[in-house]
């Protein structure tokens, strides 16, 4: 009876034996169906191997400018606008000076035109002993706190009294700025600062948004400008050429590194970004009283 059992032991541990057996040789032959799992992915690898950190730089500006024969052509712009609220004096964003090959005014073939068009646009008296020229961009938050607020106030006490004049030049940062520049050109001269004043005190209603041309429309026709003439003004690549062959002509000359810039007579004194009333004040009174202008803190 003990021979029985010790059988039975036997060959029910052989039968477990083959079955171990058979299903380790049918797990094997599966697995030659497969792949053996790689350490890394060789593609990935030789990707990051062979990609460069990217650095995020400006459009050249004559790109943007070339840029408008395309009415479909999608914007790269900020979709946030900037605090024009916070109390920041001077706009340290140093600005891309486009490399864009455009003789000066003086050594192009005539264009009646634009030549008009790209006229002084000034505020105050001819005769006025000190005269200063304002380059600033239509989408810069700085240039737009200074026209909404103390431009006023020289206005007042400077302007309107015969002792100063401004006169007003476009430096644009963007497309946006380029475009709208050329439109603000496009306005009758008696029209120019009363229109530089309404895309200011909208900035943030027009230039941080992909429908900036749009609403650029809507402030001309306001403004008793045809429809027509805008898009033209738009899409003149003539005069937006102009505008930046200036902008490049006086940053070359006066090292315009800001908006707001000032050049008071002729470069005598050069204010740089957004300062406080007082310190235009006492700019004026010192160089109307012969003595030296004081320096920004």
């Amino acid at each position: 009876m003990s021979e029985n059992k010790g059988s039975s032991k036997i060959v029910v541990v052989a039968l477990v034996v083959a079955v171990l057996a058979a299903a380790l040789y049918f797990f094997m032959k599966n697995m030659e169906d497969f792949p053996p799992a790689p350490d890394a992915n060789p593609v990935i690898e030789t990707v990051m191997e062979k990609t460069e950190p990217v650095q995020e730089t400006p459009a050249p500006i004559e790109d943007v400018v070339e840029s408008t024969q395309d009415a479909t052509a999608v914007d790269t712009i900020s979709s946030e606008a900037p605090d024009a609220s916070k109390p920041v004096v001077v706009d340290t964003k140093k600005l891309p000076i486009p490399d864009i090959t455009y003789p000066k005014a003086a050594t192009e073939p005539a264009n009646a035109d634009i030549d008009a068009m790209m006229g002084d646009r000034v505020l105050g008296s001819n005769d006025a002993p000190i005269k200063v020229v304002e380059y600033s961009s239509l989408t810069c938050s700085h240039c737009a706190a200074f026209h909404n607020g103390d431009l006023s106030k020289i206005k007042e006490n400077y302007i309107d009294t015969g002792k100063v004049q401004f006169i007003f030049k476009e430096y644009p940062l963007n497309q946006p700025a380029v475009v709208a520049s050329a439109v603000l050109r496009c306005m009758p001269e008696d029209q120019f600062v009363p229109f530089m004043g309404l895309l200011f005190e909208q900035q943030q209603n027009w230039a941080y948004g992909a429908d900036y041309r749009d609403k650029l429309v809507q402030y001309a026709k306001l403004a008793g400008l045809g429809e027509e003439k805008v898009q033209e003004c738009m899409n003149d690549l003539d005069l937006q050429k102009r505008i930046v062959g200036d902008m490049k002509a006086a940053g070359d000359e006066y090292k315009i590194a800001s908006t707001p810039t000032f050049v008071v007579n002729n470069g005598a004194k050069i204010i740089v970004g957004h300062q406080p009333y007082e310190f235009f004040q006492a700019t004026f009174d010192a160089i109307a009283s012969g003595k030296e202008p004081p320096s920004e803190e």
